[in-house]
């Protein structure tokens, strides 16, 4: 009976993150990105995690595609992508991201965290200003449905599925819109034009994977090093918050090398980077195999061209009220408490303000580890 109680919330929970995946993917179409090469990635995160048990699956995320596309040269961008999945992978192997957490501390990585809590809430605001009734329509199902569930162990999976069920429903029948895909894409990066051909033993599918060959020069170690900074803390800070939910702790080093190998199939075609994600996947029941097969099925769709013709009939906007309260009940609350209790509070604070003013996890790392160890001598602790 409670393997079957479980089935209900585990599918729920791979529907709403694969629903959550979608504007971010197509976000990255809109970039310049390749939409198919991505489900390489995805594929490779699900085997990733089958071999090593971690709970925390990837995902595109607006943030890793925005700093990977700043320029509008496609062969550039993607060569940064393929340079920092080198070096991330050289520097997971030795143990590096880890080595980096535990220096930093509790007070600081909880500061980071808590920092990232205000950036979600913030993604959420934004989202309001740019289609206020689909956003409120989901901030306001979101908080509902948190507080019903809240103490029910599937609170997490409740709130993704209801709110943007909800919101969604408003959008296509009520309001009777369609997104405007052609719209979205942003003027100077229309290096891509995927078919809708999913049979993959045609040629005319083929045709959509373009090799890039890649280069180097100075713009492309910029990009790489700006992107391995921005995945260290990305996959410290959400790989925490993802475990936390998850009520298990997170192995960063092997989620680093699996972020990176997912990268390079995607990248060599022409697609987006994908990343850690804060994952309502760990809220459900088998936390790690629910993180697995979201990856598998997004992978598949995505390779298939599912996701591309879904894109019409899901307004980003409707994850706003998910992004609200994973932001603020869930990790600026926790984290911040964590940082009040700490031996290190300052240090922990100064996190929190720098990861939240600069929206860069590791640049609030780095703050934070600063006045841990500086601020001695210029009199802050």
């Amino acid at each position: 009976m409670e393997f079957i109680a479980s089935i209900g919330p585990f599918i729920l929970a791979v529907i709403a993150v694969i629903i959550n995946g979608i504007p971010q993917l197509l976000y990255a179409e809109a970039r310049g990105f390749a939409l198919k090469p991505a489900g390489f990635a995805y594929l490779v995160g699900a085997f990733g995690n089958l071999f090593t048990g971690s709970v925390t699956p990837i995902s595109s995320q607006a943030e890793t595609i925005t700093v990977a596309s700043i320029k509008k040269n496609l062969r550039n961008n993607l060569s940064s992508i393929l340079l920092a999945a080198v070096l991330m992978m050289i520097l997971a192997a030795f143990g590096g991201v880890t080595r980096i957490a535990d220096f930093a501390g509790v007070a600081i990585i909880s500061g980071m965290m808590s920092g990232v809590g205000l950036i979600l809430a913030g993604v959420s605001w934004d989202m309001f200003n740019q289609e206020r009734r689909t956003a409120l329509v989901s901030i306001i199902s979101a908080v509902a449905a948190y507080a019903i569930f809240l103490n029910s162990a599937n609170k997490v999976v409740w709130t993704i599925f209801i709110s943007v069920v909800v919101s969604t429903a408003d959008y296509l029948f009520l309001q009777k819109r369609r997104v405007d895909l052609s719209a979205e894409m942003e003027e100077g990066r229309e290096q891509y034009r995927m078919s809708n051909e999913w049979r993959f033993w045609k040629k005319d599918y083929w045709s959509d994977f373009k090799l890039i060959k890649p280069t180097f020069n100075l713009s492309v170690l910029l990009g790489a090093l700006s992107l391995v900074m921005l995945n260290i803390g990305a996959n410290i800070s959400f790989g925490g918050i993802t475990a936390s939910i998850a009520g298990t702790s997170q192995n960063f080093d092997h989620l680093s090398i699996i972020n990176s190998l997912a990268d390079i199939p995607s990248a060599l075609f022409g697609g987006p980077p994908i990343e850690a994600i804060i994952s309502g996947t760990a809220g459900a029941p088998w936390p790690v195999a629910c993180g697995i097969v979201f990856m598998l099925v997004t992978g598949i769709l995505v390779l298939v061209g599912v996701i591309g013709r879904l894109g019409r009939y899901l307004p980003s906007q409707s994850i706003a009220g998910f992004l609200l309260v994973i932001g603020f009940a869930l990790t600026f609350a926790p984290n911040l408490s964590a940082v009040a209790q700490s031996d290190n509070p300052i240090g922990g604070y100064m996190a929190l303000g720098v990861t939240a003013w600069s929206k860069n996890p590791f640049l609030g790392m780095v703050v934070g580890i600063l006045v841990r160890y500086l601020g001695a001598y210029v009199g802050l602790v």
